[in-house]
């Protein structure tokens, strides 16, 4: 992911070795430098009973300073490895924004950050980092639990081939290269694709939500759309020089049938698209990114297409 850094986010006082040990293995296959990076925020020395002094100015300032101590012990072992780390620390609020701010400045090529299973009031207020980043970070997001990769690393990508938009067309084309790039660490590469099932497309025709069906099956249908998804996965498996192409058609959603398959072939990572939607639909549907972010037993590793919009709440 060359030239740019990986930028790898660590929380102080957090071990955060697995986003190391997995940022390590990434900039060592693609010659990559890493950037370690914490943001602090201390909610303690804030509000309006604080008056804005030296002094406060001097512990935000001390615990800046104790923090990139911490950041310069983590970076020794990776620069005893031969890896050229650097390291910075800020305080600010809110850390999302600061996330996406630093991948922007460093011309980051790959944000890492730790992940876990988030409360439903985070889901329902969206005010989880990562759910922010899926939706406003400029680079791609790797999103790692504390469980470490098997050799060789088992990757799947998921595409959605059946979009007529360009914008979805080349994210396609960025999650296959993302994918295939990931192949000499070394990698098994999977891809997957969900297309409607025969029970959903007669739950929708019994609903009033599409015509009814006179002389074809719903089964027709699925079989028909699988054959075409097909061909079109493997014609951007060619363009991504995906050479030995682990195909799964899955019936019914994403968000069902990912973390069946993720959990059925061992994966490691998934591979996946984030594409922005406006704030009132994220609030009321939320994309699959984010709905996959607490029901995957796996990393994600999220791509958005170039140029898209790095402000959440303008997308």
């Amino acid at each position: 992911m060359s030239p740019g850094p990986i930028l790898v986010a660590l929380a102080p006082g957090q071990s955060g070795q697995t986003a190391l040990d997995k940022a390590r293995i990434l900039a060592r296959s693609f010659g990559a430098n890493i950037e370690l990076f914490s943001c602090l925020f201390d909610e303690a020395m804030e509000g309006s009973h604080f008056i804005e002094t030296d002094h406060l100015r001097a512990a935000r300032e001390t615990r800046v300073n104790a923090a990139l101590a911490d950041l310069e012990a983590r970076a020794t072992p990776l620069r005893d490895a031969g890896l050229d780390v650097t390291t910075h620390a800020v305080y600010e609020h809110p850390r999302h924004e600061s996330l996406a701010r630093r991948a922007k400045e460093t011309g980051a090529d790959l944000l890492v950050l730790g992940t876990h299973e988030h409360s439903w009031v985070e889901r329902c207020l969206l005010g989880a980092t990562e759910w922010q980043l899926i939706r406003g970070c400029p680079c791609p997001l790797l999103l790692v639990r504390d469980v470490p990769w098997s050799a060789p690393l088992r990757v799947l990508a998921a595409v959605d081939p059946g979009h007529r938009d360009d914008e979805h067309a080349v994210l396609d084309g960025l999650i296959l290269s993302a994918a295939v790039r990931l192949a000499p660490l070394p990698a098994e590469i999977h891809v997957a694709h969900c297309i409607v099932s025969a029970e959903d497309i007669l739950a929708a025709a019994a609903a009033g939500s599409v015509p009814p069906f006179a002389d074809i099956l719903p089964e027709e249908i699925t079989r028909t759309v699988a054959a075409e998804r097909r061909q079109r996965i493997e014609a951007l498996a060619a363009r991504a020089n995906l050479e030995d192409l682990h195909l799964h058609l899955l019936e019914g959603r994403a968000t069902d049938q990912l973390p069946d398959l993720a959990a059925r072939i061992g994966a490691d990572l998934l591979v996946l698209g984030g594409v922005s939607r406006s704030r009132l639909a994220q609030v009321f549907v939320g994309g699959t990114a984010e709905r996959l972010l607490d029901r995957t037993p796996c990393d994600l590793l999220v791509m958005r297409p170039p140029g898209a919009s790095a402000d959440p709440a303008g997308a």
